[in-house]
């Protein structure tokens, strides 16, 4: 009886999450999010940059808003039918990240690496029915200026805590994210630049 109980109200909190079921929620009323503004960091120069480029897999090429009940069913990626992201998560990840990145440590030149960014999760985990974090899990590559060539490589795991357990409380744990992941990929570049002077030479002259 009890295992029936909680399947029941897992069910109940799932249509909770989806909108109310999400075939009849009309365009009208589906609430649009961004990751909202950046702050500007100044610092020291960093490794001169080409472009930076955010690709994620076919699963996150949508604006859908995505989340897991790692308690009930943590294989299942499911996503909220009353609210969206404005652009799919690397698109708006790639927007911060040029905006916080060219503020600071490091200028967006013709000349310079390309630094590339592999999204391998970008989504709302519930442990519990209320409580909730915002995951982003990443590789960082900083490539060479006219190949594919590897330079550095750095992997991001990031989590935050959710204030409410909804998307309006998903939203503002994943700007908080961002913020932190961009503090640390600009950080990243500006030890790299300190400590491999010929690194920051080639990407300088962009070879």
């Amino acid at each position: 009886m009890t295992a029936c109980r909680h399947g029941i109200l897992s069910a109940v909190f799932v249509l909770l999450l989806a909108g109310c079921g999400g075939a009849n929620t009309r365009q009208g009323d589906i609430a649009y999010y961004d990751l909202g503004t950046i702050a500007k960091v100044s610092g020291t120069q960093a490794l001169m940059l080409r472009g930076i480029d955010v690709q994620a897999p076919s699963w996150l090429g949508t604006p859908a808003m995505q989340f897991r009940l790692a308690y009930a069913d943590a294989g299942r990626r499911q996503s909220y039918a009353a609210s969206r992201w404005a652009a799919p998560p690397a698109e708006l990840l790639e927007s911060a990240l040029r905006r916080r990145i060219a503020s600071g440590e490091t200028d967006v030149s013709s000349a310079g690496c390309r630094l590339r960014i592999d999204i391998d999760e970008f989504a709302q985990v519930f442990d519990t029915t209320d409580t909730s974090r915002a995951v982003i899990e990443a590789r960082v590559l900083l490539l060479a200026a006219r190949s594919d060539q590897l330079l550095a490589r750095r992997v991001i795991s990031l989590s935050r805590p959710a204030t409410t357990a909804d998307a309006k409380g998903g939203v503002t744990a994943f700007a908080d994210l961002t913020g932190e992941m961009s503090r640390d990929v600009a950080f990243w570049l500006v030890k790299l630049a300190r400590d491999t002077p010929a690194l920051a030479e080639r990407c300088r002259v962009g070879t």
